[in-house]
């Protein structure tokens, strides 16, 4: 690559990578996995995400750097219209609610942006390179009111960013590999109100509000393969590894405690399946299923070493997650409508890795249903733009919260002292709009040759 062509390449790479940093605040692949990475697959519900199609099925694959030729770029946003109705109907924050001017109902849901970026660029005929840069974990719950779980959970938050150099290779014209390295930086902010039980029992503590903010950087690795059997099907196997972090920030409480604190988290990793098949000219069906590794998360605690003068004898905080593996399915179809027009539609089911055992106030996810459509439109030969529109429609969801842990335990798994803190039910939906803006910057390096 002469330097001209380097430099070029990396100030518009950059530039698009630039245009899609920004706070991630919503979670929709599970937990606080973040999905929406790409308006094109989100059309189809994230069918075929990692089966190639668009160089944004990168993320997923990173084969699938080399599914252009030439010089490209993509960038997507999303915006999350998230609805999250939290209910209480039980436990000693409920019942003393009242006497603190707290309601049993609130919506912690809140709305949000999602950006993600890609570039690819042909080397030659076999190796391409490519960059991306995704937030793969965010979510923030805020509370619209001064509610019953304010005591347990009144801001929480999380916020990525990774990025995402590959590179791919074509062994023979119809059989790609990729393997990529992640770089991404973690933070969480958890946040609660003080609750002065002993204003209404005086045999009854006092709960501290508390806030615990953290980050760290963590590295990781992409690969995934792609194979074309036929000129029609397109065959991808795709891979994201867990990324460490060890997270070291301040625990504060209201009543003037503070203290250093680290606590380590192992993020999910994720295996996807995808493949694209060809029914005619021009109508297309794509599938995918994909594995996410949640149950490494474990259980989150921060440690500090002035913690015990808190009376906890052992860590400041401590997030029960005891997540289970996640997987989700996809189904979807792309129409040629016309040269310039291509239509989408998916659905898609997906287990959370949380139940009515482990649910908390927190994150309120459950497993879901999605449907989806989306389109595209070639303006030029340069320049395509993705549209998709999404609706999720989560189950319904139970929380039961023990007085076990700082944060609290899950029901049964500690018998606290004061028994169940909360108790009730989640209603959660999200609407997801995608946008996204697709250019070709060169003319591609002369096709490989088929072998003789």
């Amino acid at each position: 690559m002469g330097t001209s062509k380097f430099v070029r390449l990396a100030c518009i790479s950059a530039a698009a990578l630039l245009a899609g940093a920004a706070l991630t605040d919503d979670a929709n692949a599970g937990s606080f996995g973040v999905r929406e990475q790409s308006a094109y697959f989100q059309g189809m519900s994230f069918a075929g995400s990692a089966a190639g199609g668009d160089i944004s099925s990168m993320f997923w694959n990173s084969a699938a750097t080399a599914t252009l030729p030439g010089f490209n770029t993509s960038t997507n946003a999303t915006i999350a219209f998230g609805d999250a109705e939290m209910t209480s109907n039980s436990g000693l924050l409920h019942q003393t609610s009242p006497a603190f001017g707290r309601t049993t109902e609130a919506n912690i849901g809140t709305d949000a942006f999602i950006p993600a970026s890609y570039a690819t660029y042909q080397i030659n005929d076999r190796l391409y390179a490519g960059i991306a840069m995704n937030a793969p974990f965010g979510f923030i719950t805020k509370p619209d009111t001064n509610w019953s779980g304010n005591g347990i959970a009144q801001t929480s938050k999380i916020f990525s960013l990774n990025l995402n150099p590959t590179v791919a290779y074509k062994i023979t014209p119809t059989l790609t590999i990729g393997a990529g390295a992640q770089i991404e930086y973690f933070k969480i902010k958890l946040a609660r109100d003080a609750t002065p039980l002993s204003l209404v029992n005086s045999q009854l503590p006092n709960l501290p509000g508390r806030s615990y903010v953290a980050d760290d950087w963590g590295v990781g690795v992409t690969a995934g393969v792609i194979w074309q059997p036929t000129a029609t099907t397109s065959i991808g196997l795709g891979y994201r590894s867990s990324v460490s972090v060890e997270l070291e920030g301040d625990y504060k409480l209201t009543n003037g405690f503070s203290t250093d604190a680290t606590g380590k988290i192992d993020l999910p990793d994720e295996l996807t399946f995808s493949i694209r098949q060809g029914l005619t000219d021009r109508l297309t069906v794509l599938g995918t299923v994909e594995w996410q590794g949640w149950s490494k998360v474990g259980n989150v605690k921060a440690v500090g070493g002035t913690c015990a003068l808190l009376g906890q004898g052992g860590p400041c905080e401590t997030l029960n997650l005891n997540y289970r593996d996640g997987w989700k399915y996809a189904l979807g179809f792309e129409y040629l409508y016309s040269p310039a027009l291509t239509l989408r539609t998916g659905a898609s089911y997906e287990t959370s890795p949380i139940d009515n055992k482990t649910r908390n106030i927190l994150i309120p996810d459950s497993d879901r249903i999605g449907v989806s459509v989306g389109a595209s439109y070639k303006y030029s030969d340069k320049i395509t733009v993705d549209f998709a529109y999404s609706h999720l429609l989560f189950d319904e969801g139970k929380f039961c919260i023990d007085s076990g842990g700082v944060s609290g335990s899950h029901c049964g798994d500690s018998g606290g002292p004061l028994g169940t803190l909360l108790a009730g039910n989640t209603d959660v939906a999200v609407d997801l709009v995608s946008v996204g803006l697709k250019y070709k910057w060169s003319d591609p390096v002369p096709a490989l040759e088929p072998y003789k």
